[in-house]
């Protein structure tokens, strides 16, 4: 460690470890440089924007440790970068997050980032009512609260800790005054309101590719990813729910990952018409935007 100082010289150090023994990215980097720049600069609570102006900047001795020890675990255990620092960036902002929710990546914010359009107005011109189901760290929700002026909205999640951690990032953010956090098993325990939208990206990892996951994913909570033996059993159970909890004009932005093939027969099965998947500029597919006369369509098929 004596040899090692600056940042410049851990992040070397960071890659070339990374060199040696293999890893899986996915976790909110798609190369090592990008991965050394999360974890070297989110170990002593930088941006991993990879700032030039601090490459150079000398590491105190705990930091040093620090550093070392979160590089070790990340190419011996295979712990995604974001568990080790505890923090995730998602739509460039930062997130609390631990082992009992998924890391943030999640395509969506594209859509928050475009206001939805075409299916809303553009610029909204007027607040919008959500709902954030299946939320696990919140970061879909909270983004949308921060981009949408007044919007207010619930953030749901099954499991205690997933609630915890969306709180943890509600106060974070200082929205807890419009965000509002739910521990409910689907819509099970939600009130008895419409919304004007509902952002949805529940467990959808069929049992096969749950299997196959690398070791980074199995980190991750396995009710957070597994739903069944095709990936589709509670996203068929929400399906048929969701039109209840639906305004009029509302809509839903439902994602599926790489099970959306087979929801989409499914779908198109069901109602005779296409469904509406969306295209992103910085990559990520499987997720549908449904209206509330689609899900009626679907609600006996579910």
């Amino acid at each position: 460690m004596t040899e090692l100082h600056s940042i410049r010289d851990f992040l070397r150090f960071a890659l070339s470890e990374f060199g040696r023994h293999p890893i899986e990215l996915g976790h909110g980097t798609d190369s090592l440089w990008d991965e050394a720049l999360a974890l070297v600069f989110g170990a002593v609570s930088l941006p991993p924007d990879g700032d030039a102006r601090l490459l150079d900047a000398v590491l105190t001795h705990d930091e040093r440790q620090t550093v070392l020890e979160l590089i070790k675990r990340r190419v011996n255990e295979r712990i995604p970068v974001p568990y080790l620092t505890k923090k995730a960036w998602y739509a460039g902002l930062p997130f609390v997050v631990d082992e009992r929710v998924l890391i943030p990546r999640s395509p969506i914010f594209e859509l928050i980032e475009a206001e939805f359009r075409p299916w809303f107005r553009a610029p909204l011109d007027r607040p919008v009512r959500f709902l954030d189901l299946c939320t696990g760290s919140g970061c879909l929700g909270i983004t949308l609260a921060l981009s949408v002026a007044e919007s207010t909205g619930v953030l749901a999640d099954l499991e205690a800790g997933a609630c915890e951690i969306a709180r943890e990032n509600v106060e974070f953010h200082q929205v807890g005054d419009r965000v509002e956090v739910i521990q409910s098993d689907g819509f099970d325990e939600l009130f008895d309101e419409r919304f004007d939208l509902i952002i949805c990206n529940p467990p959808y990892v069929d049992a096969e590719e749950m299997a196959e996951l690398p070791p980074e994913y199995k980190k991750e909570p396995a009710v957070a990813l597994a739903s069944g033996e095709d990936g589709l059993d509670l996203v068929r159970r929400l399906l048929g729910q969701a039109a209840d909890w639906l305004s009029d004009e509302g809509i839903m932005i439902l994602e599926v990952g790489n099970t959306w093939g087979l929801l989409d027969r499914e779908l198109i099965a069901r109602t005779g018409e296409p469904v509406q998947w969306c295209q992103f500029e910085f990559g990520g597919h499987g997720v549908c935007v449904l209206s509330k006369r689609e899900l009626n369509a679907l609600y006996s098929a579910f």
